[in-house]
């Protein structure tokens, strides 16, 4: 009786450490993800900037020049 119960406890916590591997890979592809998102989110924040700042550029240049 006392196997089957120590068989069961193992078979238990097994489990328990598959479920837990499962969630841990879960949130390190999540963590993964929002860094790729955070990664184009600042290069498109860059490009914009850039595209602002050459359109600043010319509308100064038009001002100073009319």
């Amino acid at each position: 009786m006392q196997e089957m119960m120590g068989l069961q406890l193992v078979n238990q916590r097994r489990e328990e450490l598959l479920r837990e591997a499962e969630l841990n890979r879960q949130a390190k592809a999540l963590r993964a993800a929002g860094k790729g998102r955070a990664r184009r989110r600042s290069a498109l924040v860059w490009e914009t900037n850039r595209h602002a700042g050459r359109l600043f550029k010319l509308l100064r240049l038009m001002r100073n020049a009319g």
